[in-house]
């Protein structure tokens, strides 16, 4: 019986830790809001690259961003970044954007580049 209960308590333990890694906290993704977002402030730089913008189809700019992680990558679209390439404007240029719009946004970057983020 001590067994079985040892057994259980550490399956449940090692779910909880593993369920806890990752997945950016719980965050989950709106593409939708982030194809809205995307087209109202992300699109001028981001569909061709320009100012050292990462372009859409640029899939081994996006690997190098993916490994910077979500976390980082939102911070940088709020507060603004001055980076090798470039840079990112505070917000995006999209005062109006929430921390959520723009992790939206990144994220729906990500699935048109075909590329997964780290969290």
């Amino acid at each position: 019986m001590k067994r079985k209960f040892i057994a259980l308590f550490g399956g449940l333990l090692f779910t909880v830790m593993l369920s806890s890694c990752g997945g950016g906290g719980g965050k989950t993704a709106d593409l939708a809001n982030g194809e809205t977002i995307y087209n109202k402030a992300c699109i001028a730089c981001h569909l061709k690259g320009v100012a050292g913008a990462a372009a859409l189809d640029d899939t081994p700019r996006w690997e190098e961003l993916a490994a910077k992680g979500m976390t980082t990558l939102v911070q940088h679209a709020n507060s603004g970044y001055t980076g090798n390439y470039g840079v990112m404007p505070e917000k995006g240029t999209c005062m109006d954007c929430s921390e959520q719009d723009l992790y939206d946004a990144i994220s729906f970057m990500f699935s048109k580049a075909g590329v997964e983020p780290k969290q």
